[in-house]
């Protein structure tokens, strides 16, 4: 009887950091196209109604803990996987090509139902679907001045990934938008290294734009896995969340709505073979801690062909090409080539622990805070520079190639001769 207490006990423990996660209710809205759209809703008592569209990867625990945080505050939270509901692949470009019609009728009939004041809200590249909406709002002119403004989470507004060493482009409802915005971002997400130059554009019209950097998170939904620090962080947030929609509402929602250029969605925009570098970014002197604790420098890349790879142990393509890059090493043994990869913020902890199930059989230096990575204008993980003994950057590539391809290896001994 004792033991079985005491089990109870623990579990009762636990359970204080492992909260419920599911929704109240869920809800079909049916829109004026006769599409229906599934919607998660977590009912809450106050004015307030955040309408959560969910980004390209589909929604996590993440999201749901966030949206019972968030009603526990009296802010009612409506979560909506569109492209699940209307049967679309989950994908950054599906997101990005979405109706914003379809996110007004959305918050139409939240209003409609709810009689409550509409947040959109959004993370990564659903960013961009939560703007075409609003804007999409703006032009139908409503006589209720129900809509406050967005908040986005590290959002992605490129039209696709650059190549290597180029700055992005972004879409055009960037600069289209000119509506009340809060934005949390990623300390150490892949982004920030432009996140100054996200929010010159989207301050561009006078709106009011405030925003918040979140440490010690690479993204705030993106993992699916809920630990106490997590819910630590989830509760912060969503009391951050809700004393920033009441500054958000002292801003009117604009009724002149901006005009928007046309642009057709390509791919990711990822590269799949090596290519020439026409990137404007040089190779800069590196001094940083490897896994051993150790200071790496080198300051001259004069003599010999050296290849510098910025990785993350979470990024699927970046673990991927490891064992190629091992085999290239050794196919490269005795000739002056150096091989060195640069883990992008992450600690020395996560990268031994990755390292005791993968084999790495070359330097691995540490970009704890990713510092490094944005002064070599990096984006996308995998990136992968070639130097040539002359110190210029000659090749680049920004996703996972088979580095042992007699095609790579050739163009690498090529630049030694």
């Amino acid at each position: 009887m004792q033991t079985l207490i005491k089990q109870l006990t623990i579990l009762s423990f636990i359970s204080l950091f492992l909260p419920t996660v599911w929704a109240e209710n869920e809800l079909s809205i049916r829109l004026p196209d006769n599409n229906d759209i599934t919607v998660e809703q977590y009912p809450a008592k106050g004015p307030y109604l955040v309408l959560w569209i969910a980004p390209g990867y589909g929604l996590r625990k993440t999201h749901q803990v966030i949206a019972q945080e968030l009603s526990q505050r009296g802010i009612e939270v409506w979560q909506a996987d569109i492209l699940e509901s209307l049967f679309m692949q989950h994908s950054s470009t599906n997101i990005k090509k979405l109706d914003g019609a379809i996110i007004r009728a959305l918050m139409e009939q939240a209003y409609r139902k709810t009689g409550k004041k509409i947040i959109l809200a959004g993370d990564s590249y659903a960013s961009i679907s939560v703007l075409k909406g609003a804007r999409q709002w703006q032009l139908a002119k409503h006589s209720q001045p129900y809509f406050i403004g967005a908040i986005l989470f590290s959002p992605y507004m490129y039209k696709s990934i650059p190549t290597l060493g180029q700055l992005p482009e972004y879409m055009p409802i960037v600069s289209a938008t000119n509506i009340p915005l809060m934005i949390y971002q990623a300390r150490k997400h892949g982004n920030t290294g432009q996140f100054k130059r996200l929010l010159g554009k989207l301050q561009q019209h006078g709106n009011p734009v405030f925003s918040r950097m979140t440490p010690k998170m690479m993204s705030v939904f993106y993992q699916d896995k809920v630990d106490a620090n997590v819910q630590l962080l989830m509760q912060k947030l969503a009391g951050n969340i809700r004393n920033m929609i009441s500054v958000l509402e002292k801003y009117p929602v604009p009724k002149t709505v901006i005009p928007l250029a046309k642009v057709k969605i390509k791919g990711k925009g990822l590269d799949t073979r090596l290519k020439p570098y026409s990137g404007t970014a040089k190779p800069l002197p590196i001094r940083l801690g490897d896994t051993n604790g150790k200071i790496f420098q080198l300051n001259d890349y004069h003599g010999q062909v050296t290849v510098v790879n910025f990785w993350a142990s979470w990024c699927p393509p970046c673990v991927k090409e490891i064992p190629s890059l091992n085999r290239l090493k050794q196919k490269m043994a005795g000739k002056p080539f150096q091989l060195i990869s640069i883990n992008y913020a992450e600690d020395r902890n996560t990268i031994l622990n990755f390292m005791k199930k993968v084999k790495v059989e070359f330097p691995v230096l540490i970009d704890e805070n990713g510092d490094f990575a944005r002064k070599w204008n990096v984006i996308a993980f995998p990136s992968t520079f070639i130097i040539d003994p002359q110190g210029q950057i000659r090749y680049g590539v920004n996703a996972a190639v088979e580095w042992d391809t007699e095609e790579i290896t050739e163009k690498i001994s090529q630049l030694l001769e």
